[in-house]
């Protein structure tokens, strides 16, 4: 039988790691005194990521953490370092997944119990889940998605299968904390049937809270689209931040039925239209025109029109709701000639792209740093 080791660590690095990260010039911007390249603030100083190989010694109890430290450390690294804003967010997230990281390592190596693992691995899930959101845009040489992604996936389903062992333990929990991991695991997994089918059969206590959510992952996989448009912007907003990474599949779908509906030699279709209905707000609406000759359809430029007609007057295509009269000036004088030829669907899905609503739900958030930590907005 496998023995586990305990940790006895205080700090957040073990006075060994460093002595040698300092002796090795391997210390972080972020661990250092100001001005410095070589002199650690000690306790500032986190415990880095290190790969398990064969041939190396099995760590001693002083060199791994205790819980305490643990959620000490975590705690550190979504106040101080999140909020620090002397280096980009890029910057700062490469770090805090690091440390984050090596964070879970230790976890796995105490074997602690799901109540121990619960209050460490949660904000770990909040952060990674924010950041696919907040970084989506950034090149590839400064965020890497599918890292950030799968290690958001695994973290969810090792939240989730403490959850479960809880519940089989008959043990008591914080049913609003399970309910907010739940709802994540379900935007994330926007489409999938596995996460549809654990959501259904979850206990009728965190079911019923989980109502939108569900209905969000029903309707994407009839291919209802608009529907699906219409409840993702109620959700909180960091479901609503993981939900809007399938955006632009869901767009793709959409375009890809409309060259389908409307195809038509003659007859064009007008954009400001067709923006509204895939939720293509005003800061994003430029965008639109790129993605429509990304997947070969044709813009064309309306000369006879000049204005956009207002959404308020009685031959207005939709109700605004929100009231903006401004909404469609971008994409006014502007229609798409939809042919099913033209569709390119051997194109790839566009990168991900932030939202505004998205990101008015983030900013009105009172602390981000809260959010994650807690798992309240």
């Amino acid at each position: 039988m496998e023995s586990f080791i305990r940790g006895s660590c205080e700090t957040m690095c073990p006075k060994s790691e460093i002595e040698m990260r300092t002796r090795e010039r391997m210390l972080h911007f972020y661990e250092l005194k100001p001005g410095s390249r070589t002199e650690p603030i000690e306790r500032l100083v986190v415990k880095e990521f290190a790969r398990s190989a064969a041939g190396v010694k099995r760590p001693k109890h002083w060199e791994i953490r205790t819980v305490k430290a643990l959620i000490r450390t975590v705690e550190y690294l979504l106040t101080e370092i999140l909020k620090d804003d002397r280096r980009p967010y890029a910057f700062r997230y490469e770090f805090i997944f690091d440390r984050l990281r090596a964070v879970r390592q230790e976890v796995v190596m105490q074997n602690l119990a799901a109540e121990e693992t619960l209050d460490i691995v949660e904000p770990i899930v909040c952060f990674l889940a924010y950041s696919a959101y907040h970084l989506c845009e950034s090149h590839i040489s400064e965020f890497d998605p599918k890292i950030c992604t799968s290690h958001l996936q695994e973290c969810l389903k090792k939240v989730l299968r403490c959850y479960d062992d809880l519940d089989e333990e008959t043990k008591s929990y914080d049913l609003n904390r399970r309910i907010r991991m739940e709802a994540l695991y379900l935007s994330f997994n926007l489409g999938s049937s596995e996460a549809l089918s654990r959501g259904i059969n979850l206990p009728k206590e965190v079911r019923k809270n989980l109502n939108p959510h569900i209905t969000l992952n029903i309707e994407y996989l009839r291919h209802n689209f608009h529907r699906v448009l219409q409840t993702l912007q109620q959700l909180s907003p960091l479901e609503a931040a993981l939900a809007a990474l399938r955006l632009p599949e869901i767009r793709r779908q959409l375009l890809l039925r409309f060259s389908s509906a409307f195809q038509s030699k003659v007859l064009t279709v007008p954009l400001e239209w067709i923006g509204h209905v895939l939720l293509y707000q005003r800061p994003e609406q430029p965008a639109l025109i790129e993605d429509c000759q990304h997947y070969n359809l044709q813009v064309e430029s309306d000369d006879k029109s000049t204005e956009a007609p207002s959404p308020k007057t009685k031959d207005a295509w939709w109700d605004d709701d929100e009231g903006d009269s401004t909404a469609s000036s971008e994409l006014s004088g502007w229609s798409v000639k939809f042919e099913k030829v033209r569709f390119d669907s051997s194109k790839p899905t566009v990168q991900p792209r932030r939202v505004e609503f998205v990101d008015r739900k983030l900013s009105a958030v009172p602390s981000i740093s809260d959010m994650l930590l807690t798992g309240k907005c």
